[in-house]
């Protein structure tokens, strides 16, 4: 890290708020008003590795190609359903994709999740 760059740490939000959020997001992004956040916003749904239960959750992705590269804060745990190459799906602006997910090393507090879509 330079002079110039500064390390900023995010404190978590409290449950209820990111449950509340993420509810209003989640219904968004599956209605057909999904245009104003599709571009920065998808749906993923995974397995959990341990309950075998379906979980979605709304994520900030940037897409390269086939790949889709998204943060997430190590202290939100679901990314850890990812590992061993997990097949998720994801809602990108408005269609249904399959991938495979890639979780990266950590870095600090992130985790760098890559989904590889199935052509």
């Amino acid at each position: 890290m330079n002079k110039t760059q500064r390390r900023v740490s995010h404190p978590e939000p409290p449950r209820l708020v990111r449950v509340l959020i993420n509810s209003l997001v989640t219904s968004i992004l599956r209605s057909s008003w999904h245009g104003r956040l599709s571009p920065r916003l998808l749906l993923i749904t995974f397995t959990g590795r341990k309950s075998g239960k379906e979980f979605t959750t709304p994520i900030r992705y940037i897409q390269e190609g086939e790949t889709l590269r998204m943060q997430v804060l190590v202290w939100y745990p679901w990314w850890k359903n990812l590992r061993e190459h997990a097949t998720v799906r994801v809602l990108l602006r408005g269609q249904m994709h399959i991938g495979t997910a890639e979780v990266l090393p950590e870095e600090g507090s992130v985790v760098m999740v890559k989904v590889h879509l199935n052509g």
